[in-house]
């Protein structure tokens, strides 16, 4: 057999033309679409996760969305672009959504490293085989040993993999749930507060109706106010028309009593000429007083001397009348005796009528029983005077 021309030092395993060894070649493909496979489901599982995240970015109008696939630099742009400060995009910070970006190209990095790093394995394994193949006389038993060997190290990192993965949805179902049980604690709360607020806007809404009672109440009297100042007012005008006429007649009076003045002006001049000459006549009655005094001086003198003599006669008046006390003591026992024996006297003549009363009666009896005993008598001897005739 020919021998084999080495081959270049770095040829493209699918371009060469391998003749029967195809089939080898085949399967190292078919290993490395698995893997890729394998790859591409890992890179999958990270675009969930990433799409999971991305749920929280939003852009500007016409500049931002959710992230896709190769998508990072259109989602990070309106954060490059946006405000620093305070200004929140549903519910988290410019800066919060930085860091988590951050964190998330750093993840998607470091995955990307790791395929790389396993493409590179991939192709130095599949290098290393067709190496082995190249040979003369090559050992196709140790060849899929090693194939095998590969096939399982790369279903264990597979399975590893998709443990990775199911732990990470595991942590992300986790989280949504602790989420769902925080969301579902706030509706319960907004709910409350609903309540809440439905009872404040009931009390509100009673309220309002009180107070457009009252607005109503307030307005009908304030319209009765109104009708009240009008009819005031009308009797006011009416008053002061009253009060004009009144004042018409006040002035007719007060020229009356102006006339009526002067008559007693005139009048008082004729008084004081009186009052001089009664002035004089009381001068004369002053010195008659005087002389009455005098008068009566002397008669107090008398008086005195005459007020002695009563008092002694208001002495002897006074022990005469305690003797006529004392006689009228003794009229009264007398009275009281006299009444006591009258009315003793009384019942003795009551006591005699009666007495002669029962006399009567007796005398009476007495009579009737003599006029029955006549009366048998006389019946008995006819009785003895038919049977001696019989006989």
């Amino acid at each position: 057999m020919a021998a084999r021309s080495p081959p270049s030092p770095h040829p493209s395993p699918p371009a060469r033309q391998l003749g029967p060894r195809s089939p080898r070649v085949g399967r190292g493909a078919e290993v490395h679409a698995m893997r890729s496979e394998a790859s591409g489901f890992a890179g999958a599982a990270r675009e969930v996760v990433a799409d999971e995240s991305d749920k929280i970015w939003v852009g500007e109008e016409g500049s931002g969305g959710r992230r896709g696939p190769g998508g990072a630099a259109p989602a990070h742009a309106p954060l490059l672009s946006a405000p620093m400060g305070s200004r929140r995009l549903e519910g988290i910070s410019v800066e919060e959504a930085m860091v988590t970006r951050t964190q998330l190209l750093e993840e998607e990095l470091r995955s990307l490293k790791e395929e790389l790093a396993l493409c590179q394995a991939d192709k130095e394994f599949v290098w290393s085989l067709w190496k082995r193949l190249q040979v003369t006389n090559p050992d196709l038993t140790q060849v899929v040993s090693l194939v095998v060997e590969r096939e399982k190290q790369k279903s264990e990192a597979k399975d590893r993999k998709v443990l990775e993965i199911l732990q990470v949805k595991d942590a992300k179902i986790q989280e949504f749930e602790q989420r769902e049980s925080v969301l579902k604690q706030e509706i319960n709360d907004l709910v409350k507060r609903k309540i809440v607020v439905d009872e404040e806007n009931a009390f509100l809404r009673k309220e309002f109706s009180d107070l457009e009672k009252k607005f109503k109440d307030k307005s009908q009297e304030i319209k009765d106010t109104k009708q009240c100042v009008q009819n005031k007012e009308e009797q006011n005008r009416l008053v002061i028309k009253n009060l004009e006429e009144e004042n018409k007649k006040l002035s007719t009076r007060c020229t009356d009593l102006l006339n009526d003045l002067e008559k007693l002006r005139k009048q008082e001049a004729h008084l004081r000429k009186e009052k001089y000459s009664t002035d004089a006549k009381i001068k004369a009655f002053e010195d008659n007083l005087i002389e009455a005094r005098k008068e009566v001086e002397v008669s107090q003198s008398k008086y005195n001397a005459l007020s002695l003599q009563l008092s002694n006669k208001q002495t002897e008046l006074i022990q005469k009348d305690m003797d006529i006390t004392l006689v009228r003591k003794e009229l009264q026992e007398l009275q009281n005796l006299y009444k006591q024996n009258s009315t003793h006297t009384a019942q003795q003549a009551e006591l005699i009528q009666q007495l002669q009363v029962l006399n009567m009666d007796t005398q009476k009896v007495l009579r009737n029983q003599e006029d029955v005993h006549t009366a048998e008598s006389i019946s008995y001897q006819k009785v003895c005077f038919y049977s001696v005739i019989k006989m």
